[in-house]
C-alpha cells in the first residue's frame, strides 16, 4: 500500500528520466557506495582494505532489506565512508571511524536531498580478507555487519517516514533488535562513545514517542514542502517553515535531543538555499528560527 504510492510518485520524477534504462525487477534494496580510506595505516600491501571494501559493498547491495519490491530506479541511495585508522595485521583487528549519507529524489527535480549524514567513531571489527559476512537479525555475531546492518535499517526508516507518516517504524524497530543484542560488544550501549550521539540514543530517539513531532515534521518538510517546489516555491518554502515550527518546542525542551542533530546535520545546508531565495522580512524570521533551533549551526545561518 505504501511502497505503491511511493513508486507512482518517484515514476513521475525527472529523476527517473535522468535513469531510464532497462528495469530489473529482481534488483535490491540499497544502492551503496563505498570507500575504504587508511590514511594513517602504514602497511606495504594494501589489498586488505580494497577486500574490506568490497565485502561491505557485496554485503549491502547484494541483499533484500525490504518486505517490499524495489526495482533498480528506485533504491535507496547511501554513501558510506570508512576509515581505518588502526590495524593489527597478526589479530586481523581493524579500528576508525565510518560515515553514513543516504539521499532521497525529491519530486519533479534532479536534485536529491540528505537525509541523514551521521559520523561514528565508535568502529571496532576483526577482518579476514575474503571471510563470509555473516548476520542474523537476533544475535550480533559479526559487530561490523551487525553496525552496518543498523545504519541501514535507520537509513531504510528515514526513507519510509518522508513518504508517509511514521512508515519508518518497522526498520528502527529492526534496528533497536541489533542495538539489543549487541550489549556485550563497545559502541552499542548508553554511555559509549559520544555520550547522547551515539547508536543508543539515535534508536532511542526514533523509537520515543517523545521525539514524535521530528518524525512527522520529516514527512511534512518532504511531502509537502520540497517535493511541490517545483511547481510553487513560495508554497513549497511556507510548509517547509511550518516543518520546523512544529518540533520547535522539542528543541527547546531537548536541546541534546540526537534526532534533532540528525536532523540538522542533514538539512542545515538546504535550509539556507531554500531561504536564500525568500523575502527578507522571510528570511529574518527563518534565521530567528533556525538559531534557536539549531545554535550548533548558527554562523551558517
Amino acid at each position: 500500500m505504501y511502497i505503491k504510492n511511493v513508486i507512482h510518485h518517484l515514476k513521475q520524477t525527472l529523476f527517473l528520466g535522468f535513469f531510464m534504462c532497462i528495469v530489473n525487477l529482481q534488483a535490491q534494496d540499497i544502492d551503496a557506495t563505498v570507500t575504504v580510506i587508511h590514511p594513517t595505516v602504514q602497511i606495504s600491501n594494501t589489498q586488505i582494505f580494497e577486500s574490506l571494501k568490497g565485502s561491505i559493498a557485496q554485503f549491502i547491495n547484494q541483499r533484500l532489506w525490504c518486505a517490499d519490491k524495489v526495482t533498480s530506479i528506485e533504491r535507496f541511495k547511501m554513501n558510506i565512508l570508512i576509515d581505518i585508522k588502526n590495524y593489527e595485521l597478526n589479530s586481523n583487528d581493524f579500528s576508525g571511524s565510518i560515515q553514513i549519507q543516504a539521499t532521497r529524489p525529491v519530486y519533479g527535480s534532479t536534485y536529491s536531498t540528505v537525509l541523514f549524514n551521521q559520523l561514528d567513531e565508535d568502529l571496532d571489527f576483526q577482518y579476514q580478507e575474503f571471510q563470509a559476512m555473516e548476520f542474523q537479525q537476533n544475535a550480533n555475531v559479526y559487530n561490523l555487519t551487525g553496525m552496518l546492518a543498523f545504519y541501514v535499517n535507520v537509513v531504510l526508516g528515514l526513507n519510509y517516514d518522508t513518504y508517509s507518516l511514521d512508515a519508518g517504524t518497522p526498520y528502527y524497530q529492526k534496528a533497536r533488535e541489533i542495538l539489543n543484542a549487541s550489549q556485550s560488544m563497545s559502541g552499542w550501549r548508553s554511555n559509549d562513545g559520544q555520550s547522547l550521539k551515539n547508536r543508543y540514543y539515535l534508536i532511542d530517539n526514533l523509537t520515543n514517542d517523545r521525539y514524535s513531532p521530528v518524525r512527522k515534521s520529516l514527512y511534512h518538510y518532504h511531502m509537502s514542502g520540497l517535493d511541490i517546489m517545483h511547481k510553487d516555491v513560495n508554497k513549497g518554502r511556507d510548509e517547509v517553515f511550518k516543518a520546523l515550527e512544529n518540533f520547535q518546542e522539542l528543541t527547546r525542551v531537548y536541546p541534546n535531543s540526537m534526532l534533532v542533530k540528525v536532523f540538522f546535520n542533514a538539512k542545515y545546508r538546504e535550509l539556507i538555499e531554500i531561504f536564500k531565495g525568500a523575502p527578507t522580512a522571510e528570511q529574518t524570521k527563518a534565521i530567528e528560527l533556525l538559531s534557536k533551533m539549531d545554535p550548533a549551526n548558527k554562523s551558517f545561518y
